[in-house]
């Protein structure tokens, strides 16, 4: 697919993630340098060797910021990665030209290249699979988007959170949402608002991933307690069909009604 880029969404406070980010991307996924990679920013540009500097202006909000990056690049399909997930396994070069050749096969407005988020039908090809219209998190940051389609999602004002909650609904009326069955690589998750978290730490130093720690407070005490919980009950629920969780919220609802 000749008319592809790949995105790296920053923000100048993530300053320092840039050089161990890149410096995992090219250790990780070296076929990332046959296509365009945009970086966007806000007001400082990322001199990273390798990468186009794309910047927002003025940090609004996530969703215009995002919205002005995305703007500036010019290719119909990106795959949009974020500078704090950091690549943790090398990207099988033969799989990522199967999902650009499934993107373009299809005219695929998403394409999820993580499975956390279960698929709910098989597509025609045994990779990947298809995520039907009403199915929550249908929309995730992290994916091959159709760039166009992505720019008509994105509402201003929105964090990303938002996005993948309410940005999904209005996913609701269209078609052409996909998910990998296996993921296309793995990742670690470095920073949980604001705060390092502390076993991507370890990883990292393990790894020998050059991290400025001081630039941030690791998650400790009660709330890196809190966070560790809300990441495994996530990573529990989002294993239970869609449909079934509904049907709990549902019941949940009904159960609480007072009149």
């Amino acid at each position: 697919m000749h008319d592809f880029a790949i995105v790296v969404l920053s923000c100048d406070k993530y300053s320092d993630l840039w050089a161990p980010f890149m410096s995992q991307l090219r250790r990780q996924f070296p076929s990332a340098t046959g296509h365009p990679v945009y970086f966007g920013s806000n007001e400082v540009a990322c001199r990273e060797e390798g990468v186009i500097p794309v910047l927002s202006g003025k940090d609004h909000d996530w969703s215009s910021s995002f919205r002005a990056i995305l703007q500036q690049v010019p290719a119909r399909k990106v795959m949009v990665l974020l500078e704090d997930l950091m690549m943790a396994t090398p990207v099988d070069p033969a799989l990522f030209q199967n999902c650009l050749d499934f993107v373009e096969r299809h005219d695929a407005m998403h394409l999820k290249y993580w499975n956390h988020i279960r698929t709910d039908a098989d597509a025609d090809d045994p990779l990947f699979g298809v995520l039907r219209r009403g199915a929550p998190y249908r929309a995730t940051v992290a994916a091959f988007w159709d760039r166009e389609y992505l720019l008509r999602l994105l509402l201003d004002g929105e964090n990303p959170w938002n996005f993948e909650i309410m940005g999904s609904y209005r996913t609701s009326y269209s078609d052409g949402f996909y998910g990998m069955k296996q993921p296309l690589f793995e990742f670690v998750n470095l920073v949980e608002k604001g705060h390092w978290i502390a076993d991507s730490l370890r990883w990292a130093q393990r790894e020998g991933v050059a991290l400025e720690v001081s630039r941030r407070p690791a998650l400790a005490g009660k709330r890196g307690a809190l966070a560790s919980l809300q990441m495994a009950y996530f990573g529990w629920m989002i294993r239970v069909p869609w449909q079934k969780r509904l049907g709990w919220m549902q019941k949940l609802r009904r159960a609480l009604i007072c009149y």
